[in-house]
């Protein structure tokens, strides 16, 4: 969309047409609605002054690039978003010339604009980032670098508006606004601007305002924190004054160094009910636009997670949860609510939280740290050095593990049981049902000899009639049969037992295996040497999974059997529904049935 020739009128009129396709193609796909109603203007003003792909436009997290995508060439496309084959949910480098980096978790574009802004000078690079992303660790690194390198073509857009996924925490965003939040500054700023640009008055004259008006700035600004570091700071501006922003983009671009500009912008602008309620339509299902409703459906295990931990904390009183800016998502609201004593949300700190957990323990706290499978992977090193190597009894309940969806390949939990199964003194526990969740969260309570990791997919509740209580390092027989064993783990138990009357003519023993590690030796051992096939299920890759583990197990143990091993491809997954990908990768229903017949 050529929006270089537009006047200011012309191009308010589209950023009420964007707010509009927003709203329509959201309500049915799906996605990151109230991010992205927030930057309309802020994402025009950028192309309006600047080049893409030329200039390089690296949006953190992502979640608010939906604007640049129908601002660039893909506006015919937008109605695919999320979908399977269609456009992606974040900026792919594979989807356009005008996406330069991934995104998809949080931290990562401050860096690569450093990058970029050292290795293209001859361009202008900026790097949007919200008020919850840019207190993550590795956006202050970044922070730190770009302000002691200090290159000319760097602006970092902090996009402002005081709403992360839930409430920013810590001091650092505090302090941020209290230091910039000043109208006085940016005033006076456009005002020498104007001046340095309209008048012919010599350098003499021109430093000397130059001089004036950096000691004013100081001086609102409460010292002036930003040029401290390294930056020329502007702002704040209103981030839906589209004629703000422009002039204050063309300033920006002239500027010798940084330039970080303060935008202020609000969550959900232009539709009432993403005003109202920025948390729950940061991210949303499809919705009714009159009402805002989403569809209510079956209790997920997320909820059955949080239920279960509220009822364990009035039990015990050392029960206690850590989340990383994921409460809601991850089950904890009610906690947060009922036992705000004992609930630490630490922001978007990933590694910080697995660390502040093994702290926690050690003053003999139970300690639950719930993350999303796709963040725990930033946790890796923490896992190892901070809590295994010290045998500390965290409790890890690793939501969305396995197949994710729309959020495709930066968001599929795929990758856990691989990472896990490396770390010693790790047990990893991936229930079948419903009420082995709750038995594992018990289990896990009160277990001291290490950590542990209970993985739980983005499904709903599923229950086993009948089926044996969980016991440590077991697993249980849900089908007895002849010839074929096929052990399933986790969310597999659900898939099998769907299609188990297509399996009739292998008559198979199924078994659900909550365990991932230990193993169930003992079963392993004397149980699968009367089988002539075996077959693993897992919603995780293949390659150093549960099935490699088994195979590598017996293997040792000079049992000579053929395994199949059924699970995700060692690949990076694109978006789609759950229920579509899992097809594909021929875990469920027909496709399931597939594999296992094919190769028995």
């Amino acid at each position: 969309m050529d929006i270089k020739h537009m006047n200011i009128a012309e191009l308010q009129i589209l950023a009420e047409d964007i707010r509009k396709k927003l709203i329509e193609v959201v309500s049915k796909n799906g996605g990151h609605l109230g991010p992205n109603l927030g930057v309309v203007e802020l994402t025009i003003a950028m192309h309006k002054v600047f080049n893409s792909p030329l200039d390089k436009f690296l949006f953190d997290v992502g979640h608010q690039s939906y604007v640049h995508k129908l601002l660039t060439d893909r506006e015919d496309k937008f109605e695919t978003i999320r979908k399977k084959g269609g456009l992606g949910p974040f900026t792919s480098r594979d989807e356009s010339v005008h996406d330069h980096f991934v995104s998809g978790h949080a931290g990562n574009a401050l860096s690569a604009s450093l990058g970029f802004a050292l290795g293209e000078p001859e361009n202008n690079i900026l790097a949007v980032i919200g008020d919850a992303s840019i207190m993550n660790g590795v956006s202050l690194e970044a922070l730190n670098n770009i302000g002691g390198t200090r290159p000319k073509n760097l602006i970092v857009v902090f996009n402002d508006n005081e709403m992360s996924i839930g409430e920013s925490v810590g001091v650092f965003s505090k302090a941020f606004r209290k230091v910039m939040n000043t109208q006085k500054y940016v005033q006076l700023k456009h005002e020498v601007e104007s001046a340095i640009r309209k008048v012919n008055i010599g350098n003499p004259i021109a430093d000397l305002i130059s001089r004036v008006e950096k000691s004013v700035k100081g001086f609102v600004s409460q010292g002036g924190y930003m040029e401290a570091l390294g930056y020329e700071y502007l702002g704040p501006i209103d981030g839906h004054n589209i004629e703000a922003l422009i002039d204050v983009f063309n300033v920006a671009k002239r500027m010798d160094k940084p330039v970080f500009l303060h935008v202020k912008t609000k969550k959900g602008k232009g539709y009432k009910f993403a005003e109202t309620d920025m948390e729950k339509f940061h991210g949303v299902a499809p919705f009714d636009i009159e009402t805002g409703e989403t569809a209510t459906g079956t209790e997920s295990y997320s909820q059955i997670f949080g239920k279960k931990l509220c009822s364990l904390a009035k039990e015990d009183s050392k029960v206690t949860a850590v989340s990383a800016a994921m409460i809601k998502g991850t089950g904890l609201g009610d906690f947060f609510k009922e036992f705000k004593e004992r609930a630490y949300d630490v922001g978007i700190a990933e590694e910080h939280a697995v660390i502040f957990a093994g702290g926690l323990s050690l003053t003999g706290k139970k300690v639950f740290v719930a993350l999303y499978s796709t963040f725990l992977q930033r946790t890796y090193d923490q896992l190892i050095h901070d809590i295994a190597i010290q045998k500390l009894p965290v409790k890890f309940v690793i939501d969305r593990a396995g197949i994710v969806g729309e959020d495709g390949k930066t968001h599929q939990g795929i990758f856990d049981i691989a990472f896990l199964l490396t770390i010693p003194n790790m047990v990893i526990v991936a229930p079948s049902s419903s009420k082995e969740l709750e038995e594992a969260m018990e289990l896990a309570k009160d277990y001291e000899k290490g950590p542990i990791a209970i993985r739980i997919p983005r499904a709903n509740r599923f229950d086993i009639p009948n089926k044996k209580a969980l016991e440590f390092g077991k697993w249980n027989v849900i089908k007895e049969g002849k010839g074929t064993l096929i052990i399933a783990t986790g969310s597999m138990v659900e898939e099998i037992l769907k299609v188990e009357n297509s399996l009739k003519e292998l008559n198979p023993t199924i078994v659900a295996a909550p365990f991932i590690n230990p193993l169930d030796k003992e079963f392993l051992l004397v149980e699968v040497p009367k089988y002539e096939k075996v077959f693993t299920v897992e919603e995780g890759i293949i390659k150093s999974g549960f099935g490699t583990s088994v195979l590598e197990f017996l293997n040792d143990n000079d049992i000579n059997k053929k395994v199949k091993r059924i699970g995700l491809a060692h690949d990076f997954i694109e978006h789609g529904t759950r229920d579509e990908l899992l097809a594909e990768y021929g875990l469920r229903g027909e496709s399931l049935v597939k594999t296992i017949l094919e190769g028995r």
